[in-house]
């Protein structure tokens, strides 16, 4: 059996471009951090006779064709035509429907995993391209690494980071499709933009102060729209100091980024205490 860890990231900036009107897909310059909260997956080979199957502790995630792992491990089978079966098992600590990349994170997992146990030799560029098919964000989990990303997220560039910071995160209890999110966004258009040239030099030169003024996403007004229960929800966040707030992702997940681990402290067990689901964690 192999156990591999799934890591979650965050948006520290979200600029939608453009708009693809071949797929409508959106073009997108983003800055994420991948953080050390993270799902876990056991990925055991089973005798032949037996289907892969694909399992789950958490009863919110789907493990049939809709899941990432799925799609992934199908991929996978259709380019190499491998006859191995498998149990993939995912113990979920990324909350679903976050904008935290979970479903990325595991499917970037297994196949890394994959290609362990099967022996493929497929290098980090070989095994995006298979990704990139299934998600968006694939690419980036694979490489696990502070990242300026652009296009449809298959540009990559490393983003220096002078040192690690911590991270607060509240994750309300009703998630947000992406999908709806961007189409909402197409109705409303965007929330102020980041400063990404700011957030690449902030973390380069461990400027707290220019990272909290350069930080944006463009589908926050989308996802307030959605759901105007984050406008409380981050209200009570900046009540507590953690101030800016910010959204990651399509949402709904918001989160702090400091080193004022005494003040995040003290937020989250006040957060904890009013019934949020909040975690205190940090970059990688």
């Amino acid at each position: 059996m192999l156990m591999m860890k799934a890591y979650a990231k965050i948006n520290l900036g979200l600029n939608i471009i453009d708009k693809d009107k071949k797929d409508s897909y959106h073009t997108v310059d983003m800055i994420n951090l991948p953080i050390e909260l993270h799902d876990r997956i056991e990925i055991e080979m089973l005798p032949y006779g037996f289907d892969t199957l694909i399992t789950s502790d958490d009863r919110e995630l789907p493990t049939d064709e809709k899941n990432i792992v799925y799609k992934v491990e199908k991929a996978l089978r259709e380019k190499y035509n491998y006859q191995q079966k498998f149990r993939i098992h995912i113990h979920k600590s990324i909350p679903v429907g976050a904008g935290l990349g979970g479903g990325s994170a595991d499917g970037a997992a297994v196949l890394i995993g994959l290609n362990k146990l099967l022996k493929l030799k497929l290098s980090t560029a070989e095994l995006c391209e298979i990704g990139m098919k299934i998600g968006s964000d694939i690419p980036f989990s694979i490489r696990n690494a502070p990242m300026r990303v652009q296009g449809k997220g298959n540009i990559l560039t490393p983003v220096k980071m002078k040192k690690s910071y911590n991270i607060l995160i509240l994750s309300p209890k009703k998630g947000l499709s992406t999908k709806e999110v961007y189409i909402k966004y197409d109705e409303v258009g965007a929330a102020p933009s980041s400063n990404i040239d700011g957030l690449i030099e902030a973390l380069a030169t461990d400027n707290e102060k220019l990272i909290h003024e350069s930080l944006g996403n463009q589908l926050e007004k989308a996802a307030i729209e959605i759901y105007p229960e984050l406008v409380r929800i981050k209200q009570s966040m900046e009540n507590e100091g953690l101030k800016p707030s910010m959204m990651t992702g399509s949402g709904s997940t918001l989160f702090y980024i400091s080193n004022n681990l005494k003040l995040m402290r003290k937020a989250y067990t006040t957060l904890k205490e009013k019934g949020f689901n909040v975690v205190l964690t940090k970059t990688i």
